[in-house]
């Protein structure tokens, strides 16, 4: 029984001086896992960090939460890995359109939890679909608005050549569940009116459709094509 008693006290005499008397040998090695567009400084200040800092006053759960607390940041991993050392995982967000906000100089991009946020890269470069009609709330879109979201990344990811098609969505209906938008494809001006739902193979169709009536010369004698239903309606221009 003494013996036992010696141990754990010598074990935690040990842990005593090793966190009050022995010296804190600072952080010496930050390993940064990340697709982020910043610098590694910029990410170390993102969660308060600084290499040499003490070891002590490092807390993974608080520097997770900075992280976690950017737009920039969908999830983030943080943890100590021996004397010195921290490990960090973030992931980012993947842009998935563009949105025009009253009072900004650039587009804001968004994603499919309807995030709002700034890209650094340039958005020319990315060639994604305009949104309108919406207004951003602390920094989100409409919670309606995210199924729509969801069928673009899934185009987005896989039916890229279909989803580079789409130069702008309008929302126009949008009062408790998303009715109607209308959505504009590259190289036609003939509006397209959905009920709020998209895919790889409702894509296709209209394409196909206007198309032909482009092939025809007759995209400028109607105001829009309606495909909710079934059957595809062409509103006729007045006077055409």
């Amino acid at each position: 029984m003494g013996t036992v008693l010696f141990l754990v006290s010598g074990t935690l005499c040990l842990l005593l001086w090793q966190l009050f008397f022995s010296p804190d040998p600072g952080l010496s090695k930050i390993i940064l896992e990340t697709s982020l567009d910043l610098s590694d400084q910029e990410i170390l200040l993102l969660g308060g960090l600084a290499k040499g800092q003490g070891t002590l006053s490092v807390d993974v759960d608080k520097i997770r939460s900075r992280y976690e607390s950017s737009l920039l940041i969908r999830r983030a991993y943080v943890e100590k890995q021996g004397p010195g050392t921290v490990r960090i995982v973030l992931y980012g967000r993947s842009p998935l359109g563009q949105i025009f906000i009253p009072g900004t100089f650039s587009p804001l991009v968004f994603d499919e939890y309807g995030v709002v946020y700034q890209e650094g890269k340039a958005l020319a470069c990315l060639n994604l679909p305009v949104l309108s009609g919406v207004e951003v709330e602390n920094g989100k879109l409409p919670e309606p608005l995210l199924p729509l979201l969801w069928d673009l990344k899934n185009l987005q990811e896989g039916a890229p050549l279909l989803f580079d098609q789409i130069s702008e969505i309008c929302v126009k209906g949008l009062e408790g569940t998303l009715n109607e938008i209308a959505l504009f494809v590259e190289s036609y001006k003939l509006p397209v009116i959905l009920g709020g739902s998209l895919s790889g193979e409702l894509m296709k169709k209209i394409l196909l459709v206007l198309d032909s009536l482009e092939s025809g010369d007759l995209l400028k004698r109607f105001e829009y094509a309606d495909f909710r239903a079934q059957k595809v309606v062409l509103k006729k221009r007045e006077g055409v």
